[in-house]
C-alpha cells in the first residue's frame, strides 16, 4: 500500500513550473513510501499578494513510524555553494537554503512543545534534482542530508535508512499526537463544496490566509464581522470556528440563510464528531424554536416566514437555545429584525463571528447593522482561477448600475485555469442541446460526471433545464424538495448535479456549467446572481446564454 497524502485531494489538472515538480515528487514519494508513511504536502500554500507570489518555504513534510517529521526542502534549478552553504539566487535575494531548513524546523518543535508534552524530532533534507553539489564533504551540514541530482530517486530510500537506524528514544513515541499537531499547524479542513456529501476533501489553507488572521485576533467581547469575497474562505473559516469550539467544549450554533449550505455543513459536522456544534438555516432555527416550546407552525399561512422572528422573540425559550459561540454565515441575506433572535441565543460571554459577502446579496436587503464591532475585510480569491476573475472584472462593464457597485475581488490562486467555453442557444430546444454539449465539453477535458456542476440563473419552478431528467446521454442528479431523518437533502439518481444558483450558493465544483444565462436589462440583480455563478468554479467555467446575452459577454471577456 502507498503512503497517505494530505491533503488528499491532488487535481488531475496538470499544474504548471514549479508546481508541477512538486506534484511529481509527492507521487513519487506516495509510491516508494509504505503505507506506514504520511506525507503533508505544500503544493497548495502559494498564493498571490499585491502583485507578489507568496509560498510556504517546505514543500513536504513526512511522518514516519518512528514518530520522526521530515522537513524537505526542494529547490529546483541551478544554485551555487558559496563557503560550504547552498545558495539560491531569487530575484534580487540570496536565500540560504540552510537557514531556511533550520528556521522552519526549529519553529515547528517549538510549536509542538507549546502544545503537547516532549521534543518533536524534525529531520531536515534538502532535495535539489536539478543541482549537483561538487564537493558534499565540505558543506557546513550533514551532506547525507542533502540529496543532489545524483541522487535524485533515492530521497524515500533515505527516509527508510534514517527511520530504520534511528534511536526511537530520541523521538516522539506518540505519531497520533503528531499528526493531529500537523494537520492543525497546516490548518487542513474539510471544503465545504459540490463534492461534500461523496467524500471528505482536504485543502490547505494558504499561510497568511483569513483563518490565520482571525486566529491572531484577541478582543473582549468577541464580536467579528468578516466581510470576504467569493472564494476567501469563508465557509472553511466557520468550519475552523466549529472545530475550535468543538476542542473546547464550547456550545456552537451555526446558523446561515440558504438550507442546501446548512445541510452541507451538518454533514460535515457529523462526519468530523464535532459535539455541541448545532447547524441550521434561520427559519429552521426558528421553526426548532418555536416547536421546542410546544408550538406548531402553519406554513398554509399567508407570510408565514416573514412573522418567525417576531413569534421567537414572543415565545419564552429553554436555556439550551444559549450557545458559547455563534458563526453567521451569509450574512449578506439576513434581515435587520432576526438579529434579535439570535441574541437571543447568545450570553454576555458568547463569542460572534459574522461571515458576509455584499456582491452576493441576491435579494436587495440592508445590510445588518453591528454597532460596535471589530471589522475584516479580505477582497483575496484563493477558489477561482485568475481567468475567471478577470473574466467577471471584464463582464462588469456590461451591467447598468443605479449606483457604482465596487467589485472588491483579487485573484489569489495561482493557477490560470482552463480557457471559458461559451454555448450559444436560441429557443428552448437548442437551449437543451447546447447545455448538453457543455457537459460533454467538460468531460472531454478530463472531468468526471462527479465534479461537474450545472447551474441554471433560473429558479426551480421556472427553469427548463432543472425540470428535465436528462440532458442528451447525461442524467440530472435533481433534488427532490425531500430531506432524510439527519437532515440532508435527497437526490435523484443522476450523474451529474444540477441546481439553480440561489440554492448553490456557497458550494462549488471543479468544472461548472452556468445555463439559462438570458438577461433583457443587464441590471445590478443580472450581474449579483452572474457573480455568485461564475465564482463555483475551481477550474473550468462554460457559459450556455441565449445569442443576445452570450455576445455580449463574450465580446467583454475577448474585448
Amino acid at each position: 500500500m502507498p503512503a497517505k497524502v494530505y491533503p488528499s485531494d491532488t487535481s488531475e489538472i496538470a499544474l504548471d513550473g514549479a508546481q508541477a515538480r512538486e506534484r511529481d515528487v509527492l507521487l513519487q514519494l506516495q509510491a516508494q513510501l509504505p503505507d506506514t508513511y504520511t506525507i503533508y504536502h505544500g503544493i497548495h500554500w502559494s498564493r498571490i499578494e499585491h502583485g507578489l507570489t507568496v509560498t510556504g518555504r517546505i514543500q513536504f513534510l513526512v511522518l514516519g513510524p518512528s514518530g520522526i517529521v521530515y522537513s524537505i526542502l526542494m529547490k529546483t534549478g541551478l544554485m551555487k555553494v558559496d563557503q560550504g552553504r547552498v545558495v539560491k539566487q531569487l530575484g534580487e535575494q540570496r536565500q540560504d537554503v540552510f537557514n531556511a531548513l533550520a528556521e522552519q524546523s526549529a519553529l515547528l518543535n517549538q510549536k509542538f512543545r507549546l502544545q503537547h508534552q516532549g521534543n518533536l524530532r524534525v529531520e531536515p533534507i534538502f532535495y535539489c534534482p536539478d543541482f549537483t553539489v561538487p564537493d558534499p564533504g565540505g558543506l557546513t551540514v550533514n551532506a547525507e542530508r542533502v540529496v543532489d541530482a545524483r541522487h535524485k530517486d533515492e530521497l524515500a530510500a533515505l527516509i527508510q535508512t534514517i527511520d530504520i537506524t534511528a534511536d526511537l528514544f530520541s523521538s516522539h513515541s506518540n505519531p497520533k499526537a503528531i499528526h493531529s499537531f500537523l494537520c492543525n499547524e497546516l490548518n487542513l479542513v474539510p471544503e465545504v463544496g459540490a463534492l461534500s456529501q461523496a467524500a471528505e476533501t482536504l485543502v490547505t489553507r494558504l499561510s497568511h490566509g483569513l483563518e490565520q488572521w482571525v486566529s491572531r485576533l484577541n478582543f473582549e467581547p468577541f464580536r467579528l464581522r468578516v466581510t470576504g469575497t467569493a472564494g476567501s474562505g469563508k465557509s472553511q473559516l466557520a468550519f475552523s470556528e466549529l472545530q475550535r469550539n468543538h476542542g473546547l467544549k464550547a456550545r456552537t450554533l451555526y446558523v446561515c440563510y440558504n438550507r442546501p449550505l446548512s445541510s452541507h455543513i451538518a454533514q460535515q459536522v457529523r462526519e468530523a464528531g464535532l459535539m455541541g456544534a448545532v447547524v441550521f438555516n434561520f427559519h429552521a432555527l426558528c421553526d426548532r424554536m418555536l416547536r421546542d416550546a410546544g408550538l406548531d407552525v402553519d406554513y398554509a399561512s399567508p407570510g408565514v416566514f416573514g412573522r418567525l422572528a417576531e413569534q421567537v422573540l414572543a415565545t419564552p425559550l429553554d436555556k439550551r437555545w444559549v450557545f458559547d459561540s455563534i458563526v453567521v454565515d451569509e450574512g449578506q441575506d439576513f434581515d435587520q429584525s432576526w438579529l434579535p433572535v439570535l441574541q437571543r441565543c447568545a450570553h454576555s460571554g458568547t463569542r460572534w463571528l459574522w461571515l458576509e459577502d455584499p456582491i452576493q446579496n441576491l435579494y436587495a436587503k440592508p445590510a445588518v447593522s453591528l454597532p460596535g464591532w471589530v471589522s475584516l475585510h479580505t477582497p483575496m480569491n484563493y477558489r477561482n482561477p485568475k481567468r475567471v476573475v478577470q473574466a467577471l472584472q471584464l463582464v462588469q462593464r456590461e451591467f447598468n448600475f443605479e449606483s457604482p457597485l465596487p467589485l472588491d475581488i483579487e485573484a489569489a490562486c495561482p493557477l490560470e485555469g482552463l480557457p471559458l467555453e461559451f454555448f450559444e442557444y436560441d429557443n428552448e430546444e437548442s437551449l437543451l442541446s447546447q447545455t448538453a454539449k457543455a457537459i460533454t465539453a467538460c468531460l472531454r477535458h478530463g472531468f468526471t460526471r462527479d465534479k461537474i456542476a450545472v447551474l441554471s440563473m433560473r429558479g426551480h419552478e421556472k427553469s427548463k433545464i432543472l425540470a428535465q431528467a436528462s440532458l442528451g446521454p447525461h442524467s440530472l442528479r435533481h433534488f427532490t424538495g425531500r430531506y432524510d431523518d439527519n437532515g440532508s437533502q435527497v437526490f435523484t439518481e443522476g450523474n451529474v448535479h444540477a441546481e439553480s444558483v440561489y440554492r448553490f450558493k456557497g458550494q462549488a465544483a471543479q468544472a461548472v456549467v452556468v445555463t439559462e444565462l438570458a438577461f433583457s436589462e443587464f441590471n445590478e440583480a443580472d450581474f449579483r446572481k452572474l457573480f455568485v455563478a461564475m465564482t463555483r468554479a475551481k477550474l473550468l467555467l462554460v457559459l450556455v446564454g441565449h445569442s443576445d446575452t452570450l455576445q455580449r459577454l463574450r465580446r467583454a471577456v475577448f474585448a
